[in-house]
């Protein structure tokens, strides 16, 4: 599925920094990336890259959010700021997870299968999803780093710090710059109105922006 152009996408997902791109024609043509956090950079990205494409938000006929796992702060002012704007204008919203994100780019250069990866999460455990022989991505979950092991399969990641826990473990670069192309993938991209962010962990609920809602 391929976001109506240009598309404003916007990942606060990252345990530091936020990257805001606009895709257009496939590829990016304006992005910004900051080091900060979400509350401090996410508007700031989102104007760096309209600049460099020469566009105003009136132009954006679409917006994508990654819903993680990941940060819960950075995806939820992402996830804010996509719901604000296209209250403004209704325009569609769509949602991607960083995991199925991650599986999606190592399988672009023959990754075989099965696999798993794992993402850094909190108190030492780790955002996995298993991809399965047939190709099937089974549902994301915490784990710690001896669940990881015992799944017994190839380990993928994005972080030097996995490959000092798990030996062997292939570490990749963050899907970002193929995201263009992935998006393309069916099933990677969905319709959500109201993006929450997403964690695997059992003591994790979903989050909408609802209980933040003072009286009406």
């Amino acid at each position: 599925m391929r976001p109506p152009e240009p598309c404003l996408v916007l990942d606060g997902s990252a345990r530091v920094g936020v990257r805001v791109g606009v895709l257009r024609d496939g590829r990016w043509c304006g992005e910004g990336v900051a080091a900060e956090g979400a509350l401090e950079a996410t508007f700031g990205c989102a104007e760096v890259a309209l600049r460099a494409a020469g566009l105003t938000l009136a132009d954006i006929r679409s917006f994508a959010v990654c819903v993680g796992p990941g940060s819960i702060l950075g995806i939820r002012v992402a996830a804010l700021a996509a719901r604000a704007w296209a209250t403004l204008e209704p325009r569609p919203i769509f949602v991607w997870e960083s995991l199925a994100a991650v599986a999606q780019a190592a399988l672009v250069p023959g990754q075989s299968r099965p696999f798993v990866v794992a993402l850094e999460s909190r108190l030492k455990r780790w955002n996995t999803l298993v991809v399965t022989a047939e190709g099937a991505f089974d549902a994301p979950a915490e784990l710690k780093p001896a669940q990881v092991l015992a799944l017994g399969l190839p380990i993928v990641a994005t972080t030097e710090a996995a490959a000092m826990i798990f030996a062997g473990a292939r570490v990749v670069p963050t899907p970002w710059s193929l995201l263009p192309s992935l998006f393309a993938t069916p099933g990677l991209l969905r319709l959500e109105a109201k993006p929450e962010a997403l964690n695997p962990a059992a003591d994790y609920a979903t989050w909408d922006g609802e209980r933040h809602r003072g009286p009406v």
